[in-house]
C-alpha cells in the first residue's frame, strides 16, 4: 500500500510540475501590425526584432510592448541580419517595391536609421569595432567593387567611404561573415590607416578617407607588419625570397641590402622586446628595428619550419610535417638549447610553466625547458581534438577524448588518466564534444543534442541524447569542426573551440565571463566606452549594453536542448528542455505548437521567445 501511495504521489507531482513548467510572461498577436511574421531576432540591448509583410518592429523583451515600427522596411532578409558587437545597432537588407536592394544600420533602441545605402547599392560584408580609435570600420561591397567605411562611435554617423578596387572572383553570398581585409588594420604615427588586401596595400587618411598611397605586389601578400618602434612597414610576398621594408608615410621602399631571404617567407611577427621574428623555409632570424638588420650571422634552421613562438625561456621553433616534426628551443643569440623529434603532425603547440605542450596526430606530451625531455611518463594519444575544461577546485586542465578522461596539472606538469571506457550515448570517436566544469560536481560533456556528466572521480553520472527537432533555427550552432591545414591532407575532427580553450588556459586565463553567475560589464572588452572632446562633452557609446549585462544573470546550472518527442499514442511534437547540468533532469519544458517554429533563447535573461503560426509572439520564463 505504501508503495502504491508513493507512486501516486510521484504522478501527482509530475502533473503539478507539468502545469507550472511553462511560465508564460506575455503573448502578443502581431497579425494586425505585421500580418505575417517571417522571423524574430534579438538585438544587443535585448529587444525582440520582428520582420513581417507590413514592416519591421521592435518589442520590449520584458513586456511585449512595441517600441517602434518602421512600415517601410517590409520583408527584411533574415540572412543579412547582423548585430554589431557590443552596441545597440544592427544591420539588415531589404528590397523596396521600386529600387535596388538597400542595406541599413538601425539603432535598435529607438528605430532610427543611422546609415542607409539607399540607391547606392552598397552591402555590408563585415565590420571591425575599434573603440580605441572611436570608430567602426565597415567593409562594403557594390557589384564587384570593395569599399571601406569609417563610422563614428561619437556621432553615430558615417565619416567617409573609400573605394578599394575590384574583387576578382568575389563571393556574393552574405550567409557567412567573412572579411576581405587580409592584413591589418594598422594605425601609424602619420595618421594613416593601413590594410592589406590580397596583393595590394592601401594607406588611408583615417580622418577623411583619402588614399595617401597604394602598393601593388607581384603576388599575394603573405605577411604585413607595422613596427611602432621604428615606424616601418614590413612586407613579405608569397614564395618570395625578399623581405621589403616600406615607409608607412609614403609607401617608399627603404629596404636595407642585408634583408635578403635564403628561402621563401613564412611569417613576420613582433616579439615582446619590439624586435621582429622573420620566419622563412630555410630558418628564422631576428630583425633589430633600430638598424633593420639581422641580429644573427646565421639563421636558425630546422626541417619543415612552420612557426616560431617567443617565450621567456627562449624562442620555440616548430617544424611540422605530415609524418614527423621537430620542436627546438633557441636562445637569444640564435644557438640551439635543445631539439626534440615529434611523431606525427603537431597541430597544436603552446608553452606552459613546465615546458612546451604539443598535441600531434600520433602523440601528445610536454617537453621540459632544460633538455627537451618528456615530462609525462607515457604519451597521450588523441584521435580527435579533445574536449577541454578547467577544474577550479583541483586547479587542473581536464581533457576528454575517445572514452578517456585526463587531468593535467599546469603547475607540476603531471597528467593522470582518471576515467576509462566511458561510453557516451550516441557519441562516436569523431563527435565534436565540448566540455564545461560544473562547480563541485564534475565535467559536462556536450554537443547540440547530447549532454553527459562525468564526475571528478571518473564516474559517468548520466548520458543522454535528444533527437533534434525538424528545425534548429534560432540556436547558436556548435563550434566549427575539423581543422584545415594549408598543403597538408589531414583528417582531424573536433571542435575548434577546444583549441581556443587550450590556448587560453596556457596563458593563465582559467575563467571566462560565461562561467560567472552574474554577467558583468568588466568582462566585455568594449562595454562602458565613452568618447568625446572633454569631460563635459562625452557621448555614451555602450550604456545600454552595459546596463543589460549588469542587471542580468547568465545560465550557469542549466543547458537548453530542443528535441523531437515521439509517441505511439499521440502525434510527434517538439519541446524545449531546460536540463539540469548536475542531475541530467529536465527541470522545465516548453511545448512548441508549430512543427517548424521560429524561436530565440535569451541565455542572459533566461527567457525563450517563440514565433508561432507566423503572427503569435510569446515569452516564456525559465
Amino acid at each position: 500500500m505504501k508503495k502504491h501511495l508513493t507512486s501516486l504521489t510521484i504522478i501527482l507531482l509530475a502533473i503539478i510540475f507539468s502545469g507550472y513548467s511553462q511560465e508564460k510572461q506575455w503573448e502578443v498577436d502581431l497579425k494586425e501590425s505585421l500580418y505575417e511574421v517571417g522571423w524574430i531576432m534579438q538585438s544587443n540591448d535585448g529587444l525582440i526584432i520582428a520582420s513581417g509583410a507590413k514592416g519591421l518592429l521592435a518589442m520590449d523583451n520584458n513586456t511585449g510592448d512595441i517600441k517602434w515600427h518602421n512600415k517601410e522596411l517590409k520583408a527584411v532578409d533574415k540572412s543579412t541580419f547582423q548585430n554589431i558587437d557590443g552596441l545597440p545597432l544592427f544591420y539588415a537588407e531589404y528590397v523596396p517595391i521600386a529600387g535596388k536592394t538597400r542595406g541599413i544600420i538601425i539603432n535598435s533602441s529607438n528605430g532610427d536609421i543611422v546609415f542607409d545605402t539607399k540607391d547606392e547599392g552598397y552591402r555590408i560584408k563585415n565590420f571591425n569595432l575599434l573603440p580605441n580609435q572611436g570608430i567602426i570600420l565597415f567593409e562594403l561591397t557594390k557589384d564587384k567593387e570593395r569599399y571601406l567605411m569609417s563610422f563614428s562611435l561619437e556621432t553615430w554617423e558615417q565619416k567617409w567611404i573609400t573605394p578599394l578596387g575590384e574583387s576578382k572572383g568575389f563571393i556574393k553570398s552574405l550567409l557567412t561573415k567573412r572579411s576581405f581585409i587580409d592584413q591589418g588594420p594598422y594605425f601609424t604615427k602619420d595618421n594613416n590607416l593601413i590594410i592589406g588586401i590580397k596583393d595590394r596595400i592601401f594607406a588611408i587618411n583615417k580622418d577623411n578617407g583619402k588614399i595617401t598611397w597604394k602598393h601593388e605586389a607581384d603576388k599575394k601578400i603573405k605577411a604585413l607588419v607595422y613596427s611602432e618602434a621604428n615606424s616601418s612597414l614590413y612586407l613579405g610576398i608569397k614564395k618570395s625570397k625578399k623581405l621589403t621594408v616600406l615607409d608607412p608615410s609614403n609607401g617608399s621602399d627603404i629596404t636595407p641590402g642585408k634583408l635578403k631571404l635564403r628561402g621563401t617567407l613564412i611569417d613576420v611577427r613582433p616579439d615582446d622586446a619590439n624586435n621582429l621574428i622573420l620566419v622563412e623555409t630555410e630558418g628564422f632570424n631576428i630583425i633589430d628595428p633600430s638598424t633593420n638588420e639581422f641580429k644573427w650571422k646565421k639563421s636558425f634552421k630546422i626541417d619543415y619550419l612552420d612557426e616560431v613562438i617567443p617565450h621567456e625561456k627562449g624562442l620555440i621553433a616548430i617544424g611540422k610535417d605530415e609524418k614527423d616534426g621537430t620542436i627546438s628551443l633557441v636562445d637569444d643569440n640564435g644557438k640551439k638549447i635543445w631539439t626534440s623529434k615529434v611523431k606525427g603532425y603537431a597541430y597544436y603547440v603552446t608553452p606552459t610553466d613546465k615546458g612546451v605542450l604539443y598535441v600531434s596526430t600520433e602523440r601528445s606530451n610536454i617537453l621540459d625547458y632544460e633538455k627537451g625531455k618528456d615530462v609525462w611518463d607515457k604519451d597521450v594519444k588523441f584521435k580527435a581534438i579533445p574536449a577541454v575544461t578547467y577544474d577550479e577546485v583541483e586547479n587542473k586542465v581536464v581533457l576528454f577524448e575517445n572514452k578517456k578522461g585526463y587531468k593535467f596539472d599546469l603547475q607540476t606538469g603531471q597528467i593522470e588518466l582518471f576515467a576509462e571506457d566511458i561510453a557516451l550515448e550516441n557519441v562516436k570517436k569523431k563527435t565534436p564534444l565540448l566540455a564545461e566544469y560544473v562547480n563541485n560536481t564534475g565535467y559536462l560533456l556536450y554537443t547540440g543534442q547530447h549532454v553527459s556528466l562525468l564526475s571528478s572521480s571518473g564516474e559517468l553520472k548520466y548520458s543522454k541524447y535528444y533527437e533534434p527537432a525538424s528545425s534548429l533555427k534560432g540556436f547558436v550552432g556548435l563550434a566549427e569542426t575539423g581543422l584545415a591545414f594549408a598543403g597538408v591532407d589531414l583528417d582531424i575532427t573536433g571542435s575548434l573551440e577546444n583549441i581556443n580553450q587550450l590556448s587560453a588556459l596556457s596563458k593563465g586565463a582559467y575563467r571566462t565571463s560565461k562561467d560567472q553567475t552574474d554577467g558583468t560589464s568588466s568582462e566585455s572588452t568594449v562595454a562602458g566606452l565613452y568618447v568625446g572632446n572633454n569631460q563635459n562633452n562625452m557621448s555614451t557609446v555602450f550604456e545600454i549594453t552595459k546596463t543589460r549585462y549588469s542587471n542580468s544573470k547568465t545560465i550557469k546550472d542549466h543547458k537548453f536542448i530542443v528535441a523531437k518527442i515521439k509517441s505511439e499514442t499521440a502525434p510527434t511534437k517538439h519541446a524545449i528542455y531546460m536540463i539540469n547540468k548536475k542531475t541530467g533532469a529536465i527541470d522545465k519544458q516548453i511545448d512548441i505548437l508549430d512543427k517548424t517554429p521560429n524561436y530565440l533563447i535569451d541565455e542572459i535573461d533566461n527567457v525563450i521567445f517563440i514565433n508561432e503560426k507566423n503572427h503569435l509572439i510569446s515569452s516564456h520564463k525559465f
